[in-house]
This record gives structure tokens, sequence and C-alpha cells, in this order.
């Protein structure tokens, strides 16, 4: 091998292990993802965010691959679950790429209903919102945080932290969803179970008003029935945008999110086109869009003014393992705010 011979050579391996050799790696692999998928020619989506939101990601697949037809089911967490495992237990399951929220991946997990796939996009993900054992990756978070009504609430006065919510004044006068045990479980791993559970039995005394759900509770705030409220944020931007008396509270730790995993089937029977949906979703491109729909996208390079001054806890898929014990200290939580005598004879019959 003359000089001139292995110089090249040289120069080669460095291309090769460089980052420009491996987006060029990165680039045979997408090739043979699109090869792949245009055979098998189908793709199968069981999805749990909204039909708008949905619709908006199908149609930047299509664009991208026109050549793959895709067939969506669409539901809420609860029965998109109950569908996949019931049709499982059939033999009838046909998904290929399926999105979902944190506790229910880890059902699908626990079931072997997943199989690992790494994305190339995945390394632009914070911990936390990528799964270490490469099974999942979340595509967007949806934080509960502090609002007020500022017709009600002047800023200076606004709390800043939830012990704040526990000051006399705000008695009575928070409001929360009834199905916000994601929030009570967040709370109580980040506080420890014991300060945590001391801080809860605190906020029952100060007599939330519970109602059936964020959506509720954002409107009812934004009509001044009471001055503050536990919602999610980016329905608290949106109400403000609109002109709504709304503001949020960037500093309340801790800001407890739900996440909104994408995973791979392991019942895949296009498994190539399967993966080149997950690609788009996460790709600085897909979260874009996710973005524009007023959603909170989880990849590190795609800013939002929804990010801005805010410190995440992402909800772990593992919590689900001891979720039963969380529903029951939630039910508790609001058994206690109605009258603590019922609260008592509730944990007595159990």
């Amino acid at each position: 091998m003359n000089s001139i011979t292995l110089k090249l050579f040289q120069l080669l391996l460095v291309v090769i292990t460089s980052g420009f050799g491996l987006n060029l790696s990165n680039a045979f692999a997408a090739d043979d993802l699109i090869a792949g998928a245009k055979k098998e020619g189908n793709l199968v989506l069981y999805l749990s965010t909204n039909l708008t939101d949905a619709n908006g990601m199908v149609q930047l697949f299509k664009q991208k691959y026109p050549f793959i037809n895709v067939n969506l089911f669409r539901a809420d967490n609860e029965k998109l679950l109950n569908r996949i495992l019931t049709e499982s237990t059939a033999g009838k399951f046909n998904g290929d790429a399926i999105m979902i929220s944190s506790f229910e991946v880890r059902v699908l997990l626990q079931k072997k209903l997943l199989q690992k796939y790494i994305s190339p996009h995945s390394q632009y993900y914070p911990e936390g919102f990528t799964d270490k054992d490469g099974f999942w990756t979340s595509v967007y978070s949806i934080p509960r945080v502090i609002a007020y009504n500022t017709n009600l609430v002047k800023p200076d006065v606004a709390p800043k932290t939830f012990d704040d919510v526990l000051n006399p004044r705000w008695k009575g006068g928070f409001g929360m969803s009834d199905s916000a045990t994601l929030w009570y479980t967040g709370f109580l791993k980040f506080a420890g179970e014991e300060k945590g559970r001391d801080f809860m039995r605190k906020l029952a005394a100060q007599k939330p008003a519970f109602r059936d759900s964020e959506t509720v509770i954002m409107q009812l705030l934004g009509a001044g029935e009471f001055p503050l409220g536990l919602v999610y944020s980016h329905q608290a931007a949106t109400m403000k945008k609109r002109g709504a008396p709304v503001e949020w509270v960037r500093t309340a730790q801790p800001i407890v999110t739900g996440l909104k995993p994408i995973a791979l089937s392991a019942k895949a029977q296009h498994p190539n086109a399967g993966k080149l949906f997950i690609d788009l979703v996460l790709s600085k491109e897909g979260q874009e869009l996710i973005r524009s729909f007023n959603r909170i996208p989880d990849r590190g390079d795609v800013t939002s003014e929804l990010k801005e001054g805010t410190k995440l806890f992402p909800a772990d898929p593992r919590w689900g393992d001891s979720y039963a014990k969380y529903v029951e200290g939630f039910a508790n939580l609001r058994l206690q705010a109605v009258s603590p005598y019922i609260a008592l004879l509730a944990r007595i019959r159990h």
C-alpha cells in the first residue's frame, strides 16, 4: 500500500467514525426502511391523541411517503389500551405503531406487546423522556401547573410554590380535577412519601373544589368560579391567548408531567412503515408540527414558549406498578376534602 493509498484509507476511517459517518450510516438505514416500507405498503396506527393532532401527523406522513396506505384507530388512553389487550387476547391485534400515555405503556411492556426500537432521533430527547431500554420515546408532555384568574388574583399574591396554596386565603378556592391521580403520584414521588402525604392532608383541609376534568377546571377558572386551579399548561396558555383572564405559574415544583410515548408494536405486520412513522414524529420536523398543535414537544432542540422557565418532572411508566395504591390515596384526599368523617369510615372499611 503506497503512501497516497494509506492516507486515503486513513481519511475514510476518520469519515466513518466521525459525525458525518454516523449521519451517513443513518441515511443508509433510512433508505433500507423506506425500501422495506414500500414492499409492505401499509401502516396501522393506534393513537390516543386527539383527532386533529392524529390527522395532522398522518397527513405529514402521507406527504413524505405517499406510497404507504395508513389505517388509523384513535381513542382515549383507557379505551385504546382495552382494545389492544382485547384484540391481542383474541389474536387479532395488528397495530404497527402505538402512541399512548405513560402508565398504559407500562401495561403493554408487561404484556410483552412492544418491541425495542431505538430511533436515530431518540438521542435528542432528555433523560426521563425516552426509555433507557429502548422501547419508547415521548412525543409530547402534558404538565399540570397552578393557574390563577388575574381578575381575582394579583401577580404579587399569586402562589409561587405549592406550599403557598396552603395559605388560608385560598381555602375553598383551589379547583382540581377528580382524575388528577397522576399528579398526586408524581408529587409523592418528588417530595417523598412522608412529606408528600403530609402536604396532601393539609391540602385536603383547604377544601379544594373538585370537578370532573382539567378542561372543566380551566373553563370555570376563566369564568371566575374560583381564583386558583390545577390545570394543563397548554390549556391555560390557549385561553390566555384568546383573551381569558388567566395566568399560570412556572415556579411551583414539582411540575408533574404526563408523557405521550410512541412505540413499535411487538405484533407489527409492517415494522418498517411503523419505524418510519416513529422516526418522523420524533424528528425535528415532526416535533415542530407537534408544537404547532399547541403541545409541548419533548425533543430537546425544539423550543417552545411553554417550556421556558419550567423544570418538568416526567411521569415514569414504572409508577404504574403500584398505581392502585395511589388511586386509593387520591380518592381518600377527595373524601377528606368533603368530610374527614367519611374518609375515616372509608379507611375503616378497608
